[in-house]
């Protein structure tokens, strides 16, 4: 089976999960601390930079002194670095998978002002520890002799300046997320002003001819033509909606073609009461259901059958929408097909981070499911 998906590096795939917060974790945790010791040693170059080019000043009596310096400010970088890390490990092992995807990837000022918490406890924690473990490494030294709670309180110090830090940092982040989400909302809504018309003009032609020859069969198809654009029209007009809401725009897309292709098509829809009240963004299911019949049944003389289904497990939404057409057989997708799935990524990507994903399969047939974290409509 050809397996065809967005795919990247081990060492960028733990790159991006290590900003975010997750109960199931692929890389290993060595990979998490590796990460970390890097971001420490970069911060601590840094800080030579500055202390190189006269920006921080330290009086330095003899090499001695520089060298514990150096390696003393090394180790308290790498206490606060893996201490934060170990702070947020432990709040996804603490906490629901609800409360982790609310908080990551970060979406407004509250979660940003929770994580700002999370990371300064991490921060006060590896403070306090890495002055610890200097006073054991370096016992008597005229550098590390303070007590521990004067460095807390010299850490405090900085808050007023870190709290400017973040702000400003979580506002560029959340303007940035914001106008990629809106144009990843406009280009859904550009494809679909794009495939609308000749789909609209194609079913008002089969009813047209239907009118003489079968008049019961034309009243069929114009009753789920006005159920499909009754449901597809609400679906535009919201930012999140129920898959519930989904399924029934894609059963009356499915009934309306059943129609027009007869026998060729058959489809089944396959969802619990929890799965159908999971909130999601809009028309996340259609273009799959699409793609389905125009590139897996519609170049099949026979024609095949379309499945869908839904369910929850773990705290994870699972919507597979499963054809047994043309498969890996099936000509190159049309343009707008691509774009379609790369749009759902993008907007799976920019409201769930890397805790949501879009995978196609293809084999005797296809096989394209969405995971996503799940929230109940309440």
């Amino acid at each position: 089976m050809l397996i065809r998906s967005a795919t990247s590096s081990p060492f960028a795939q733990a790159w991006r999960a290590f900003w975010s917060l997750r109960k199931r974790r692929a890389a290993g945790l060595w990979a998490d601390v590796l990460i970390a010791a890097g971001l420490a040693v970069l911060a601590w170059a840094a800080l030579c930079l500055l202390g190189m080019a006269g920006v921080v000043t330290v009086t330095v009596p003899d090499a001695s002194f520089l060298r514990r310096l150096l390696l003393g400010m090394l180790l308290l970088f790498l206490a606060i670095a893996w201490s934060m890390l170990a702070v947020a490990r432990l709040l996804e092992a603490l906490l629901p998978e609800p409360m982790l995807a609310r908080l990551s990837p970060v979406r407004d000022w509250r979660a940003a002002a929770l994580v700002s918490l999370i990371l300064l406890a991490g921060l006060m924690l590896g403070n306090l520890l890495g002055s610890a473990l200097l006073a054991l490494a370096y016992p008597g030294s005229e550098l590390f002799a303070s007590s521990a709670l004067r460095r807390q309180l010299r850490v405090l110090q900085f808050l007023p300046f870190l709290a400017i830090v973040a702000a400003l940092f979580w506002r560029g982040r959340l303007q940035r997320q914001k106008m990629q989400a809106q144009a990843a909302e406009a280009q859904l809504r550009l494809l679909q002003a794009q495939i609308e018309p000749h789909f609209l003009f194609n079913t008002l032609a089969n009813i047209e001819s239907l009118l003489d020859a079968d008049p019961p069969r034309a009243r069929a198809m114009l009753e789920a033509f006005s159920d499909h654009l009754r449901a597809g029209m609400g679906q535009l007009r919201v930012d999140e909606t129920t898959l519930g809401a989904e399924l029934e725009m894609a059963a009356n897309y499915l009934r309306l073609l059943q129609i027009r292709m007869g026998e060729r098509l058959r489809f089944s829809v396959e969802a619990g009461p929890d799965a159908r009240a999971a909130l999601l963004p809009p028309l996340l299911l259609q273009p799959l259901v699409e793609n389905a019949i125009r590139h897996g049944l519609e170049p099949k003389v026979a024609g095949g059958e379309v499945r869908i289904v839904a369910a929850v497990e773990n705290g994870r939404l699972c919507v597979q929408v499963r054809d047994d057409g043309m498969g890996a057989e099936a000509p190159p997708a049309a343009k707008g097909a691509g774009s379609a799935l790369d749009n759902i990524r993008a907007r799976l990507r920019h409201r769930y981070g890397e805790r949501a994903s879009l995978r196609l399969m293809h084999g005797a047939g296809t096989d394209a499911t969405i995971e996503l974290p799940y929230k109940p409509k309440p």
